[in-house]
């Protein structure tokens, strides 16, 4: 009787130490991977220069070579509005890590206003160049929360976001409207509401420079060309470059550069391009 007490009464520390040395392997690991983010170098260096206040948004890159572009020369004047084709996804995805300045090019170099972006503060930057990626995620939070994280409680910039980008649509559907609670990165909404929830928050910020990769590929036509309609409107004077296929966004813009095997192959609208280049041809319409 002496021992099976002994051994019940053991049992409960027993257990907990082997509780403890589990959580205790789980937390060195974890401590390890922090310990290696911690002592990565920096992606990028730091620069110490800032962007005018109300800058232009001109934006050219210079015989930039990264990843896959080899020795792009483009010039994005201010105010513009700009499509990018590129084929290669991965040339599209180098493109945006430049403007983004989440990497800086192996040689060459992109410009923002005349100004090297390797001259600017980082933090600076961003406060001037938005680089809204395919895959943004969603907070776990109000639908008008997520759309006013970067609007600067500007109500009206708000407003005509969702308009632009036919969230309001989505608000509509929603059981308390914008005041709808969404699940962890957006997962209660379908594939195109939350890319028009996305590309709200983007317009909702109201950037001198937006750069907007393949915004509404899992949206529908008629909503599609809703979007394209307005975009060019809530955007006025504002630079705007679209890296897309989408027909119906590049039909707005004012120029359409085609990038092909890293390099800039073709430049002009959109229905010179058609009418003119067969690899445009496959590109937008495949």
């Amino acid at each position: 009787v002496a021992a099976v007490g002994l051994a019940q009464f053991l049992l409960g520390p027993f257990q907990l130490l082997g509780y403890v040395n589990a959580e205790l392997a789980q937390g060195r690991a974890s401590a390890k991977r922090i310990a290696e983010v911690l002592a990565s170098p920096e992606a990028v260096g730091t620069g110490h220069d800032v962007p005018a206040d109300g800058a232009a948004g001109h934006v050219a890159l210079r015989g930039v070579t990264l990843g896959a572009l080899r020795g792009v020369d483009l010039e994005l004047p201010a105010g513009s509005l700009t499509g990018i084709v590129a084929r290669d996804a991965a040339a599209a995805n180098d493109l945006l890590v430049c403007l983004a300045r989440e990497a800086d090019p192996s040689e060459g170099a992109v410009e923002l206003d005349g100004a090297p972006l390797t001259s600017l503060d980082p933090d600076a930057l961003r406060r001037v160049v938005l680089v809204a990626h395919h895959d943004a995620d969603l907070f776990e939070s109000t639908l008008l929360d997520n759309v006013r994280a970067g609007a600067a409680d500007d109500t009206s910039a708000v407003e005509r976001a969702l308009s632009a980008s036919a969230a309001d649509d989505v608000a509509r559907l929603l059981p308390d409207g914008g005041d709808t609670l969404l699940a962890e990165r957006g997962r209660s909404l379908s594939g195109g509401q939350r890319q028009r929830v996305a590309l709200a928050r983007a317009l909702a910020a109201d950037r001198p420079v937006l750069v907007l990769h393949d915004p509404t590929t899992a949206v529908d036509t008629v909503t599609e060309s809703h979007i394209a309609a307005r975009l060019r409107e809530v955007r006025r004077d504002r630079t705007t470059i679209l890296v897309t296929t989408s027909p119906a966004l590049l039909a707005v813009t004012d120029r359409v550069i085609v990038l092909e095997d890293g390099a800039v192959q073709a430049t002009g609208r959109h229905t010179e391009l058609l009418a003119a280049d067969a690899t445009y041809r496959a590109a937008v319409l495949a």
